[in-house]
Order: C-alpha cells, then sequence, then structure tokens
C-alpha cells in the first residue's frame, strides 16, 4: 500500500471508534482511590477491547492540582478525574458530607450515607458538568505528627494540613494552628518544616511516605472520607450507548471491590508503618479526643447551614449529627 493511501474502510472505522479517555488523580499509585482507577482502566480493557481506553494520570503526571482538578475536568481540559470530596468541596460545600467529623462509626455507615445521598451529589455534580462513575471510601483519617499526641497541650502544638474547610475548623477550634491543603502541597511544607502534622488516613499517609518527616500516628477516627471518580457531563453525553454501559459496568466492578477491599488496607498500612519504625497510638487519650468532638460542634452547625444540607442531613443521617457532637 502507498504511504499516502487511504485505509480500507473497516480499518478507518476501527480508527475512528477507538477512544481514549484521561483520567487525573493527585494521589500515588498505592493510594486506594489510584489503585482503584488502574483496576477501573484495566476493567474497561477487559471489556471494551480496543475500542476504548483510560489512560491514568497519577501524582506528578498529573498536570493539574489541588481545586484545579475541578475545573480541568468541568471545562474538558480533561476528560476525567478522581476528586477527593474535600478539594470538591471547594466549590460546593455539600460535597463535605463524607468527611463531616466523628459521624461515621464504620465502613458500613459510610457506605450507608454515600448511597443515600448519591443522588443528591449527582445532582450537585451536575451543576459543575460533571457525571459521577464512581466512588471509592479511605480508610479513617487520623493525625500524623512529628511529636506523639499525648495530652491537650500537644494537640494544640500542632501546625497540621487539614483537607477540607470543616477540618481546618475543628482544628483551629480545638487549639491547634491547621491550613487546608491538597495532597500534592504537602511534601514540600513539611520539608521547609512549615507543618509538623497531616490529617490523612494511613493509606493516603503511607502512599506518600509520610513517615520520613512524621513518625507518629493517631488514630482518631475523624473520618471515613470519600474520592469521587467523574467524567465530564458533555464526554459522557458524546460517547455511544455501548461506551456509556462499558464504563458504568466497570465503575460499579470498582466500587464494588472498593467497599469490599478497603477494611484489609488499614492493617496492610499500619504493618507498613511498623516496618518504617513508626509509633501507632490506636486509642489518643480521653483529653484529645472530648477536645475535637467539642470543636466539631459548631463547626457541623455552620456547614449545615453553609450548605444548605437540613433535608440531606435529616434523611441520610438520622440524627447522628446531634449524637456524634454530643459525645
Amino acid at each position: 500500500m502507498a504511504l499516502n493511501a487511504p485505509l480500507p474502510v473497516a480499518a478507518q472505522q476501527a480508527v475512528q471508534t477507538q477512544q481514549t479517555l484521561h483520567l487525573i488523580n493527585e494521589y500515588p499509585a498505592t493510594s486506594v482511590t489510584a489503585a482503584a482507577d488502574l483496576q477501573f482502566a484495566a476493567t474497561v480493557k477487559q471489556l471494551a477491547g480496543d475500542t476504548l481506553a483510560i489512560e491514568t494520570e497519577q501524582e506528578a503526571n498529573n498536570p493539574f492540582k489541588g481545586n484545579a482538578q475541578v475545573s480541568a475536568v468541568s471545562e474538558r481540559k480533561v476528560e476525567m478525574a478522581t476528586l477527593f470530596a474535600g478539594i470538591v468541596g471547594a466549590s460546593d460545600p455539600f460535597f463535605l458530607l463524607s468527611s463531616l467529623p466523628f459521624t461515621v462509626n464504620s465502613f458500613d455507615d459510610a457506605k450507608g450515607l454515600a448511597n443515600c445521598a448519591q443522588p443528591a451529589v449527582e445532582q450537585h455534580l451536575d451543576q459543575l458538568n460533571l457525571h459521577l462513575l464512581y466512588v471509592t471510601p479511605w480508610p479513617p483519617s487520623g493525625i500524623w505528627s512529628a511529636k506523639p499526641l499525648t495530652d491537650l497541650a500537644s494537640l494544640q502544638a500542632l501546625q497540621i494540613r487539614t483537607y477540607d474547610d470543616n477540618s481546618r475548623g475543628v482544628f483551629e477550634l480545638a487549639g491547634a494552628h491547621s491550613v487546608n491543603l491538597p495532597f500534592s502541597a504537602v511534601p514540600p511544607k513539611l520539608a521547609a518544616g512549615e507543618l509538623n502534622a497531616v490529617l490523612s488516613s494511613g493509606d493516603g499517609g503511607a502512599g506518600n511516605h509520610l513517615w520520613d518527616h512524621l513518625g507518629n500516628f493517631s488514630a482518631i477516627n475523624y473520618s471515613i472520607p470519600l474520592s469521587y471518580t467523574v467524567i465530564n457531563r458533555d464526554v459522557w453525553q458524546q460517547l455511544s450507548p455501548q461506551q456509556q454501559a462499558t464504563l458504568t459496568e466497570a465503575a460499579k466492578r470498582t466500587a464494588d471491590a472498593s467497599w469490599s477491599n478497603v477494611k484489609d488496607r488499614i492493617e496492610a498500612n499500619y504493618a507498613r508503618m511498623r516496618e518504617h519504625k513508626m509509633t501507632l497510638n490506636l486509642a489518643p487519650a480521653a483529653t484529645i479526643q472530648d477536645s475535637l468532638h467539642n470543636a466539631a460542634r459548631s463547626q457541623l452547625a455552620a456547614w449545615q447551614q453553609k450548605a444548605n444540607a437540613a433535608d440531606i442531613v435529616g434523611v441520610c443521617l438520622k440524627g447522628k449529627l446531634s449524637a456524634s457532637a454530643a459525645q
């Protein structure tokens, strides 16, 4: 065949039906959400063959950081993103529902809240020009710190990275200095000595080698936050029905596996921490827990008004907000 000769009709059709979607995530491949993205991409390949591909761009390969990830996918600079709820919460405080402090006590509670709130979540995502594919739960958030947390004074000595407006407020009210930062901004702040603590799950922290700077982990069970994997709504609508069905099925399999496997990651994360000579405090002092629970009260009330979330709280949390704040 001559170099410039047209392709046969069958080959032209094959080329035209091939499509690659880019999926960004600011977390490393070892994190629970990035691992889920890799599984999603593999499942799409299994289901779609060569007609549809997902190319993951994780951590340093992701050109967008922090809240810029939301606008990147909303404005179609990239087709897909896995967005930590705290990041999307900067655009709409409703998304901080999953990371409300001390509100869910188990993965079953977290999954029940996610399922109950999903129609409202989809509605809020639609306003950002996004379509929800799947949700990934994180292990419970704890405190990584340079020094052990033994009493209220050690809590108040923290200069801690928090991950959304609510967590920033809770730690400020408890007397610590806190700053809301995306995870990608944490390593240089630690290296520069601007932070001596990080609020993160053992999963996210272990994936980013926080143990290089922070030798202690306190399991305060602050929340079980979520990440949302979304696709630009215009891109979604332009896909064929078969492509949409493929992504939907792959998303379901990924979500099911994520909820099933997340419990196992906790002990695996703790084992990795111990291998790196970290000290784990799985029963933090009552004074620390009481201070944080008390600080959560006014922050929860402020969020509920700001997010205009009275209806979803009443339906999906069924009194858990008042119960958790009273602890």
